[in-house]
């Protein structure tokens, strides 16, 4: 629970003080959400959309870490994997 407490502060510190980036995220996924609900019927255009919101979100990793000037490697491979994972699970889930 302890650990739990300190994420918690963590997290909330890091959206306070990069509330813009943050805001910005939350808003692509939003948009995201709201294209994707309204072509349920066409899978098609769904994996573009879902495709679309994954290479936002790595441009949006890599440049809040370039801003944090704390980006490497490491972390372009870990936001690009993210992000792979995400799309291939989601489109799994479209194909059933």
């Amino acid at each position: 629970m302890i650990i739990f407490n300190k994420f918690l502060k963590h997290l909330l510190k890091e959206v306070q003080k990069h509330i813009f980036q943050y805001l910005l995220l939350l808003t692509g996924a939003i948009f995201f959400i709201l294209l994707f609900s309204l072509f349920k019927e066409n899978h098609h255009a769904q994996f573009s959309i879902l495709t679309l919101f994954v290479i936002f979100y790595i441009c949006w990793g890599l440049i809040h870490h370039f801003l944090e000037k704390t980006l490497h490697l490491k972390i372009v491979i870990e936001y690009i994997l993210i992000g792979a994972i995400a799309l291939f699970l989601l489109q799994t889930l479209l194909i059933h």
